[in-house]
């Protein structure tokens, strides 16, 4: 049985339902990683690395948040990563292109004023008064005017950036602001922040009370859906489309066997 649910869980169960069960119910566990996200998580931690100082009272250089995530990167990589046209754009180009999110960000938002009072925290919350729908999640950033006026934020490292009505309409901050308000009672508003590190931009929304319950209830209602395949013996079906060059669960997938040829082998960063 599956206690606590994530927005990236269901979001797998919606994109592949038989990836959701190898992962989150066979519990198959693998170091594989896709480039973006290897390349998105080292960018991550490197933020995590500059506000940690930040929130100090230091402003670290751009060259040592740059040689902090070099160091990240170097420490992290593996022999295991999907990378699609690997020709086209290999590891050198992602881990530049890590850099050059960096340095932008900085250049943005030096010399980092903001009111920061989290980061990367994490959230246990339920979707009603019981306990059968827990979820989890993790806030990138969250900031505080001391009022309470707060801001979640979020870092995005791919290319493609929301339009303000798909910001609007986005299911994974409204999750985290429903969490957020169930573990901070000084809320009078939240703003919910997107920064698209490649584009330099940020993308900021906001939500009802009506629109946080619609949330909840379609939430609740696709974690009924995966119980009752569960409970049922249901299957899991593959959902083949392009996302499969990112997967590496081709071993265990009905619909692919074997490796899945994007993924490197015992290449250097």
């Amino acid at each position: 049985m599956i206690e606590k649910f994530s927005y990236s869980s269901l979001e797998t169960f919606k994109k592949c339902p038989v990836q959701f069960k190898i992962h989150y119910i066979d519990k198959v566990v693998k170091p594989d990683a896709g480039i973006e996200a290897f390349m998105g998580q080292r960018v991550h931690e490197a933020l995590e690395f500059l506000y940690d100082d930040v929130t100090h009272g230091k402003i670290p250089l751009l060259d040592t948040v740059l040689e902090k995530y070099r160091e990240l990167w170097v420490h992290a990589w593996h022999d295991r990563i999907a990378i699609f046209r690997w020709e086209e754009f290999g590891p050198e180009n992602y881990f530049a292109l890590g850099e050059d999110c960096l340095a932008r960000y900085y250049r943005l938002y030096t010399p980092f004023s903001e009111l920061v009072t989290g980061i990367e925290v994490d959230l246990i919350f339920t979707l009603d008064s019981s306990d059968d729908y827990v979820m989890r999640g993790i806030l990138d950033r969250v900031d505080h005017n001391g009022n309470g006026m707060w801001e979640i934020h979020d870092y995005k490292s791919g290319k493609r950036a929301l339009t303000q009505r798909q910001a609007d309409s986005d299911s994974q901050l409204a999750l985290y602001q429903i969490g957020f308000q169930q573990n901070e009672k000084n809320v009078e508003s939240v703003t919910l922040v997107w920064h698209f590190l490649q584009h330099g931009i940020e993308v900021r929304s906001s939500r009802t009370k009506n629109q946080l319950n619609s949330l909840i209830s379609k939430t609740k209602n696709t974690i009924d859906r995966i119980r009752n395949k569960i409970a049922s013996g249901g299957e899991f079906a593959p959902k083949e489309s392009f996302l499969c060059n990112w997967c590496y669960y081709w071993e265990e997938c009905p619909a692919k066997g074997g490796t899945n040829p994007y993924i490197l082998r015992n290449k250097k960063p």
